[in-house]
């Protein structure tokens, strides 16, 4: 079974790879980059491909009878990207396409900036009539990596998710589940949710900080203008600003809280829980 990686010089795409090689002969995996150098070091053959470039995408994804489709990080740009890639696949013909989207795509509803391009994405994958599957990843759990260092250091965590959690999940376990998927020759359907074991809101994770950190820490519960000028006097980007102003009110409104056994079934053991990721790197969250 050959199996096709884009964006492997990502971190994700990097991890599936190393998890792949676990499961299946190295020489059925092709990765992708567009600086194919940069991957040579995974030990598996490689192939240039770029998401701008349509012409090179058939050729990288001739004879996958699987390919993994990591979404771009051009936020704005990438469904043009995406459509590039799902029309070459169509091409190729590919067998399979299994596609990094975001939780409850399909949501009308749904708040977070992001959707409206994974739910472009998929729609453009069911009308190719390619075989596709929707990984939808929720939030990566080192993401909070960002945020924790400033929660211990100010002992207050500013949110505007309200009573709303997120089933955070970490990196290495979606990669090792993804790689899971890939590597199992069964139809796993059309749209697969891939959480974290637990939603967490910021209480939860107040007290997780709090726990690990020695410091009390308090919730400050925010409204969306509030959370905007907040971040706008940090000096974040208004890009940055509105993207994660949204996510929290995704959350809050339930579309990050859902909790699936997906990758409990593909690990074949329980999700890494927050308090564990966070509690193994402790240097990161003690003041």
């Amino acid at each position: 079974m050959s199996i096709v990686i884009t964006g492997a010089a990502g971190q994700l795409g990097r991890k599936v790879v190393e998890e792949l090689k676990r499961r299946v002969d190295a020489t059925s995996i092709v990765a992708l980059s567009r600086d194919p150098g940069k991957i040579a070091d995974l030990g598996v053959p490689t192939r240039y491909a770029d998401f701008d470039d349509p012409g090179s995408l058939a050729a990288a994804f001739a004879g996958a009878e699987r390919l993994l489709l990591i979404s771009t990080d051009k936020v704005g740009a990438r469904l043009a990207q995406h459509i590039n890639a799902v029309n070459a696949a169509a091409a190729a013909g590919v067998g399979h396409v299994f596609y990094t989207s975001a939780p409850r795509a399909s949501d009308d509803g749904n708040p977070a900036l992001v959707i409206p391009e994974h739910r472009g994405t998929e729609e453009a994958l069911a009308a190719s009539g390619v075989p596709y599957t929707a990984l939808r990843n929720n939030i990566y759990t080192e993401t909070l990596l960002l945020a924790v260092p400033q929660i211990v250091a100010s002992g207050v965590h500013a949110a505007n998710s309200g009573a709303g959690g997120t089933s955070y999940v970490t990196r290495d376990d979606l990669a090792a589940a993804t790689a899971a998927i890939l590597a199992d020759p069964a139809d796993p359907g059309r749209v697969l949710e891939l959480t974290g074991p637990a939603p967490i809101t910021a209480a939860d994770l107040a007290a997780i900080v709090r726990d690990i950190s020695g410091k009390e820490i308090r919730v400050q519960a925010l409204s969306d203008e509030q959370l905007s000028a907040s971040l706008a006097a940090a000096g974040l980007a208004p890009e940055a600003i509105a993207a994660l102003v949204s996510f929290g009110r995704a959350a809050r409104e339930g579309y990050l809280g859902i909790v699936t056994d997906v990758v409990e079934r593909y690990l074949g053991r329980t999700p890494t829980t927050v308090a564990a990721f966070l509690a193994a790197t402790t240097a990161a969250v003690a003041a």
